[in-house]
């Protein structure tokens, strides 16, 4: 019994010792190796969502998308409506350039959960993209509503603003992203706003 007792507790601390490993590793922006803890884990134990999330975005950090949809992919097999693979999915088919993938992932993440504001945040970035303005409008200003403090919704609405020619309301937006110390909006206010 104590034998089984002493295996069990080395099996959990290893378990947890490659998730910790790769943490660390993702908290230090090492995400190569980050990939490689969460992988030697993920070879040895039954995937995990956290394990698969942390790998995706450790992927997509260093500009491997398609690894990281992989990895998303994964996660909605464990769970088939994971609010946040999917919006996951978007955010990579958007980096990735494909804008109308990227609109149909998000709009199937706000079919499942309308509360989630990352999730209206790149249907509205790939709908500005694909030019339907009024569409990415509504939706960044759903992820404003539904987070007050999305500085990165306030910057783009503010640039999708511009483009309409609606400066005064876009400055505001500007100002909005400023006081949330999003990069580019003191650039942007100072081009637009003077």
């Amino acid at each position: 019994m104590k034998c089984l007792i002493f295996f069990l507790m080395i099996v959990l601390v290893s378990c947890e010792g490659g998730t910790r490993k790769g943490d660390r590793y993702y908290k230090e922006q090492s995400y190569e190796k980050a990939i490689i803890a969460y992988s030697d884990y993920l070879y040895r134990h039954k995937p995990t969502i956290l394990v698969l999330y942390q790998r995706g975005r450790s992927f997509e950090e260093i500009g491997e998308y398609k690894n990281a949809l992989m990895d998303f992919q994964k996660i909605l097999e464990l769970d088939k409506k994971n609010i946040i693979a999917q919006t996951s999915i978007a955010k990579v088919k958007y980096e990735l350039g494909y804008y109308e993938e990227a609109v149909l992932a998000a709009q199937k993440a706000v079919e499942w959960n309308p509360d989630f504001a990352q999730s209206h945040f790149w249907l509205a970035k790939g709908a500005h993209q694909m030019g339907y303005f009024k569409d990415a409008l509504k939706s960044y200003g759903m992820a404003i509503k539904l987070n007050p403090d999305y500085g990165d919704a306030f910057y783009y609405r503010g640039a999708l603003k511009i483009s309409m020619e609606e400066i005064k309301s876009a400055c505001l937006d500007f100002n909005y992203a400023k006081r949330l110390k999003v990069k580019g909006s003191s650039i942007a206010k100072k081009k637009y706003c003077s």
